[in-house]
C-alpha cells in the first residue's frame, strides 16, 4: 500500500537528511546534561520546594525542551533542501507546497516525542517517573506538540527569508540557547529574581511550557496550565500562520 503524501516525506525526511553522529548529539546532549547537572547540582541546591531534589526540577524542564530540539532539526532540514535545491525538485514532482510544509511541521513533532521518550528514560533510574493520570499525560504530550508546532514554524518562517546559512544557523543557535537558559527549564523564579530578568523569562513560551509539564509531574494540574496552553496555542497559530505565508512566497533561488 503506497503512503500518502505527507507520511512519504516524513519517512524521506528521516531516511536522507539525518545520520546517525546528528541523532546522538541531539538527543545525548539533553540526556548527558540531566546525569550530569543532576549529579552535581543536587547536593549543593537541595530541595526545591514541592518539586523535591533539583534532578526531579531539572527532568521536566529537559522534557519540555525538547520541542526545540525537535523545531531544530527539522529546520535543519529545511535549510538543507533549499540549499541542494531539493524544494524544487520535489515541488515539481508529485508533492505540493502544503503536503510539504505539513511533513516538516510533523517531524518536528516526532522528533520532539522521541526526545521526551528519551528523556524518561533516561530520568527512571535517577528520580522514577511519577505515575500520571491520563489528563496529565495528554497535558504534557498536547504541551510540547503545541510547542513543537510553535517553534518549527517560527524556524520554518525564518528559514523561507534567510538566504544564507551562516545568518540562518547563527539566528538558530543564538535564539535556542536564549529561549532554553531565560527560561525555567534550568531554574526556577523567585522573589530574589531581579524583575527585569522574571519579566524576560515570563515572556519566554518555554518557561509555560517547561511549568505545565513540572505542574504534571507534581500533580498539581489547574487553571494556570490551562491559560499556558491558552497561551501557547495562540503563539502555535501565529507561527504556523507566518510559515504558510512565507512557503507562499518562497523565492527558489539559490541560497549560501
Amino acid at each position: 500500500m503506497r503512503l500518502p503524501p505527507v507520511l512519504r516525506l516524513l519517512v524521506r525526511n528521516f531516511e536522507s537528511n539525518l545520520d546517525v553522529i546528528t541523532l546522538i548529539v541531539m538527543f545525548g546532549q539533553p540526556a548527558f546534561l540531566i546525569v550530569v547537572l543532576g549529579t552535581m547540582f543536587t547536593p549543593i541546591v537541595g530541595n526545591l520546594g514541592t518539586s523535591g531534589s533539583y534532578t526531579s526540577f531539572l527532568v521536566p524542564g529537559m522534557i519540555a525542551s525538547q520541542m526545540i530540539t525537535g523545531a531544530v532539526l527539522s529546520g535543519r532540514i529545511f535549510w538543507l533542501d533549499r540549499r541542494w535545491s531539493m524544494v524544487e525538485q520535489l515541488f515539481s514532482g508529485p508533492f505540493r507546497r502544503y503536503e510539504y510544509l505539513a511533513a516538516l511541521l510533523l517531524t518536528t513533532l516526532t522528533f520532539a516525542l522521541v526526545g521526551v521518550g528519551i528523556m524518561a528514560v533516561v530520568a527512571l533510574p535517577l528520580v522514577g517517573l511519577p505515575l500520571l493520570s491520563p489528563l496529565e499525560l495528554l497535558d504534557i504530550l498536547g504541551t510540547i506538540g503545541l510547542g513543537a508546532i510553535f517553534f518549527g514554524g517560527l524556524l520554518i518562517a525564518l528559514g523561507c527569508r534567510i538566504r544564507s546559512a551562516n545568518l540562518y544557523f547563527t539566528i538558530q543557535s543564538v535564539l535556542q540557547y536564549f529561549l532554553v537558559f531565560i527560561s525555567t527549564v534550568y531554574y526556577p523564579v523567585t522573589s530574589k529574581t531581579p524583575f527585569v530578568l522574571r519579566a524576560i523569562v515570563y515572556a519566554n513560551p518555554l518557561t509555560y511550557a517547561a511549568n505545565t509539564v513540572r505542574d504534571a509531574f507534581r500533580h498539581h494540574f489547574g487553571p494556570g496550565d490551562v491559560i499556558a496552553a491558552a497561551i501557547l496555542a495562540g503563539l502555535s497559530a501565529v507561527t504556523f500562520t507566518l510559515a504558510v505565508i512565507a512557503f507562499r512566497s518562497l523565492d527558489f533561488g539559490p541560497v549560501q
